[in-house]
């Protein structure tokens, strides 16, 4: 059996440049006193066995390992040393495990096994020229992210999965995808952000989510309360007469032929309790919860009269602030804000360097102009104050504008 020492004399020239990448033309050094102190190997029992272990290895070894020693004191050692031409073969034999060399080529191999992959004909060229590069970078020492160097199985999964993924058709959920592609309805999940990034390399940018392949959480839905009246290819719906809060579907609002609404504004409400306290007030407003809006969300949205009055309720810290920009970004609406004053609290939570580098980006938005004195506000105390939608209290109007406090 190889001794310790040994092994981690083998570390450190994985972790080398000579080791990662195969170029050099000199022999590998490595300082004694290192070595042992890697080794844990520096006093008694531990560097008397790791002396007779390297005595025993320069002697198998054939002259492929070798100490340099002092030169009028050959038993004080300075440095161990591998020979460039023909040590790594025999050090990593001598262990009993694959050199790195051989693992660059088999790794590189299974990139270029990749490129007899079936993939859809507008992503043909993607994949090749990707594993292509693979390939190279395996062998060169290059980076060959997202997959790593020291899980060949996991490697080769991901490569199978790719072309099937890149076949998907429809929307579906991912825990479904899951199973049909992998016989396990977490694996995916497990596997989703290397998959994602290898998808974004492959074809540019086009597909750099599952999103973008329609594999989903859950379904893409939004929920709304209000006049609001589908016209669907077996009939028209007309959810205003609903008392509750309703979820519409993405496929539903894109097969209605025709959305319309006698409401006479939208508000979207962040909080989803807030929007369930505010759908017991029957009004002539068109409620839709979102944060961050979701495909369905901006679908309804585009799909309502262009001449609708539009209004967004949320919370009033930073990040309730960037989704009132994101909503106006991604719809193109003027969206006013509302009941979204800054509410100051000493005994708020401070601000934290992330809130504080999102205040600056809101300021500096032009979108952002209406709310500037709410952001000042806040950033004058440096903290988040009452920033709750359910901080304002009860609505206390049978209709709009909701909060009798409130413009």
């Amino acid at each position: 059996m190889a001794s310790s020492v040994l092994h981690t004399f083998a570390d450190h020239y994985r972790r080398s440049a000579v080791g990662r990448t195969g170029v050099g033309d000199r022999d590998f050094i490595l300082d004694y006193q290192l070595l042992l102190k890697s080794a844990k190997a520096q006093d008694g029992t531990a560097l008397v066995q790791a002396k007779v272990d390297l005595q025993r290895a320069v002697h198998q070894s054939e002259g492929r390992l070798t100490l340099d020693t002092h030169p009028r004191d050959p038993h004080l050692i300075h440095r161990v040393r591998l020979r460039r031409s023909d040590g790594e073969a025999w050090l990593f034999s001598h262990l009993g495990q694959s050199s790195p060399s051989a693992e660059r080529e088999s790794l590189a191999q299974l990139f270029e096994a990749a490129l007899e992959s079936s993939v859809p004909a507008a992503h043909h060229t993607g994949w090749e020229t990707w594993c292509y590069l693979l390939a190279s970078a395996s062998r060169s020492g290059g980076s060959v992210s997202p997959f790593t160097r020291d899980d060949p199985s996991t490697t080769e999964e991901i490569l199978t999965l790719l072309p099937r993924l890149l076949e998907w058709k429809g929307d579906s959920m991912i825990r479904f995808a899951s199973c049909v592609l992998c016989g396990d309805s977490k694996r995916l999940s497990v596997l989703q952000s290397r998959l994602e990034a290898a998808l974004k390399d492959i074809t540019s940018g086009t597909l750099s989510s599952f999103d973008d392949l329609g594999l989903v959480e859950t379904p893409r839905r939004v929920l709304i309360h209000g006049p609001l009246q589908l016209t669907l290819p077996r009939g028209t719906i007309d959810l205003g007469l609903l008392s509750g809060g309703v979820t519409l579907s993405e496929w539903d609002i894109a097969s209605a032929l025709e959305i319309t609404t006698v409401a006479q504004r939208c508000l979207t409400v962040e909080n989803e309790t807030t929007f369930h306290e505010l759908t017991k007030r029957n009004t002539d407003t068109l409620l839709i919860q979102t944060s961050y809006p979701g495909r369905a969300t901006l679908d309804l949205l585009r799909r309502l009269p262009p001449d609708l009055p539009f209004f967004h309720f949320g919370d009033t810290d930073p990040a309730g602030f960037d989704i009132l920009r994101d909503l106006r970004e991604r719809t193109g609406r003027p969206i006013e804000a509302i009941h979204m004053e800054f509410r100051d609290d000493p005994r708020s939570a401070s601000l934290t360097a992330k809130d504080l580098t999102l205040l600056q980006r809101l300021l500096a938005n032009p979108s952002m102009k209406a709310e500037s004195d709410a952001l000042n506000a806040m950033l004058e105390v440096q903290r988040k104050g009452r920033f709750e939608q359910e901080a304002i209290g009860m609505p206390n109007l049978d209709g709009w504008p909701f909060y009798a406090s409130q413009r």
